[in-house]
């Protein structure tokens, strides 16, 4: 039980897929089938797991490269232009100094941020 709570999201999904892609492969076949008796041609299972195959491929191939864009694009757009990023990093930079300006003496810590700027100058 304790295993089941650790991974039971991936226990979940998996049975879901299993299962979603059994009834497939049944409609699939069914299909397959029919549309043979239709042509009268011969129902070799070779040709429908070809079939089978290439549906399935192309489903996750759009799904998978529909979600990767959406995931994947969002992230790049937020990480780049994103205004709470930029919030937060000002944020932090300015608790550092903070920090850095309780622990130093004055003419130490003025010094440090001259050569900061030098070095890392504000965009």
């Amino acid at each position: 039980m304790k295993e089941f709570k650790k991974r039971g999201y991936l226990y979940v999904t998996i049975t879901f897929f299993a299962i979603t892609w059994l009834i497939h492969g049944i409609t699939a076949y069914n299909q397959f089938i029919q549309e043979q008796q239709d042509h009268q041609q011969p129902v070799t299972t070779n040709l429908f797991w070809n079939e089978f195959i290439r549906q399935t491929t192309e489903n996750w191939q759009s799904e998978f490269l529909q979600l990767s864009w959406q995931i994947g694009g969002l992230m790049i757009l937020f990480a780049v232009a994103s205004p709470q990023d930029k919030v937060g990093d000002q944020r932090k930079e300015r608790i550092l100094e903070k920090i850095l300006e309780m622990e130093m003496e004055k003419k130490e810590y003025d010094q440090f941020m001259r050569n900061l700027k030098e070095e890392y100058p504000d965009k």
